[in-house]
């Protein structure tokens, strides 16, 4: 959904920006991973709707993505699906994974204008390879100077530290901040921290979801980061 809201500008000396479904366009490879999980299963295909809503809280619940039959033996099965998607997930990203388009152009903008860059993903690091292989070619990896991955924190989003600890890296008061993100959690992980906080509707969930966490504000995607930051 394309929209033009009206929405103030604010002044940032940082922008913290989630991974998947921000700068990188990796929502449809981890649904093609799951088609593929359930289909090595033997189980039936789920709707968007449900694929959302089992990765509310930051961490995917394959249980949501069950028939009822299964419930019984739940935990043997979960543990099959993650084996499988494990072992199909590395060759996809490398593979597929892209930049959303306008994020390179925009991020170099920003860091020119002498705003900091920084990335916090409940992503572990031993996954990081194929997913920074976009900003790598693309040219603008050196332009994020902190990546917070799921590694560097004893808990992840939606709890504040990652942002938090970001934050306090960049050496930069949360309040001179603003945290990007396409879910949920984003926007309760900033807002926890203390930073700004922008949603994109480049990722899983959508307008109304977002606006429920009362963001400051919501962009069709980060190539409009300049119409609600001041530059």
């Amino acid at each position: 959904m394309m929209f033009k809201p009206k929405q103030k500008r604010f002044p940032v000396d940082a922008v913290i920006l989630d991974l998947d479904g921000t700068i990188i366009d990796t929502v449809g490879i981890y649904y093609k991973i799951v088609e593929a999980v359930l289909e090595k299963l033997g189980l039936p295909q789920v709707s968007t709707a449900d694929l959302r809503n089992a990765t509310e809280n930051g961490e995917f619940d394959w249980e949501m993505t069950f028939p009822e039959e299964i419930k019984e033996n739940k935990e043997e099965v979960i543990k099959n699906a993650w084996k499988i998607a494990e072992e199909i997930s590395p060759k996809m990203f490398f593979e597929k994974v892209k930049l959303i388009p306008g994020a390179a152009d925009v991020l170099t903008r920003v860091s020119e204008r002498g705003i900091k860059l920084a990335v916090v993903t409940s992503t572990p690091q031993k996954n990081m390879t194929s997913k920074l292989k976009p900003l790598i070619e693309s040219g603008i990896r050196h332009l994020i100077k902190e990546i917070i991955t799921a590694d560097d924190t004893n808990r992840k989003k939606p709890a504040a530290d990652p942002v938090v600890e970001c934050n306090k890296r960049l050496g930069i008061p949360a309040g001179k901040s603003v945290y990007v993100g396409d879910m949920r959690l984003d926007i309760k992980a900033g807002k926890g921290a203390g930073t700004k906080t922008i949603g994109v509707l480049t990722g899983f969930d959508d307008f109304e979801s977002l606006q429920r966490e009362k963001p400051d504000a919501i962009i069709n995607s980060i190539a409009e980061l300049p119409d609600v930051i001041l530059m």
